[in-house]
């Protein structure tokens, strides 16, 4: 990507990679992240509650095949769970099973947070599918496209939108010059690397706009 565009794409310091996903990861996008694991260990799903846990099996289920490492599905809630699966992660999925509030709320006022910053600082390759990616932009659109909310700020500046297609609402309520829109649709993926590098994989291309999104 052109080197004006990559400064929209700050993200946390660590020597791990961040994985934006549109929707659910495909195969070969499967292939690419686990590519970029240097070190195996465990997968971990991480979901928002207990009640994810069963769904969040299904999720890993592809990665597991994929990879042939062992897998784990922890939740937000359990403290301690979570702080030992992801000490042993070589990747941590965030599935796409709540919506972009719930994300927030049950990352952003737990452990949760400073956890996954610790994982992806010592390198562990994150991979935030859908509304989970969507959670960790200054903002995400609430309320069926009628209201923002203030996410995790993983990614300053940015609302990040997955399932993504031309013609999706965004409130008036996000007209500000300070923000800028990330549309990234399903089958693809924006790969953030620890050096500064911007990838995008998959079909298509993300679509990134800014204060005059929203104007018919």
């Amino acid at each position: 990507m052109p080197s004006v565009l990559s400064q929209l794409f700050r993200r946390p310091p660590g020597s791990g990679w961040l994985i934006l996903s549109g929707g659910r990861t495909r195969e070969e996008l499967i292939q690419r992240a686990l590519a970029l694991v240097e070190h195996a260990g465990i997968l971990a799903a991480v979901v928002p509650s207990p009640r994810d846990l069963p769904r969040a099996e299904i999720a890993l289920d592809e990665w597991m095949d994929a990879s042939g490492w062992e897998g784990r599905r922890v939740d937000c809630e359990s403290s301690d769970a979570l702080e030992d699966a992801l000490s042993e992660a070589a990747l941590v999925l965030l599935p796409d099973l709540a919506d972009a509030e719930t994300y927030t709320g049950s990352i952003g006022q737990t452990d949760a947070n400073e956890f996954l910053l610790a994982a992806l600082d010592a390198g562990v390759v994150i991979v935030a599918e859908g509304a989970a990616a969507e959670s960790l932009g200054e903002q995400f659109v609430v309320g069926g496209g009628q209201s923002g909310a203030p996410g995790l700020r993983w990614i300053p500046g940015a609302v990040i939108q997955t399932h993504f297609s031309e013609g999706k609402l965004i409130p008036v309520s996000l007209n500000r010059k300070d923000l800028f829109r990330l549309g990234v649709p399903d089958g693809m993926a924006i790969a953030l690397g620890p050096g500064a590098e911007r990838e995008i994989w998959g079909e298509g291309k993300p679509t990134i706009t800014f204060k005059e999104w929203w104007k018919a």
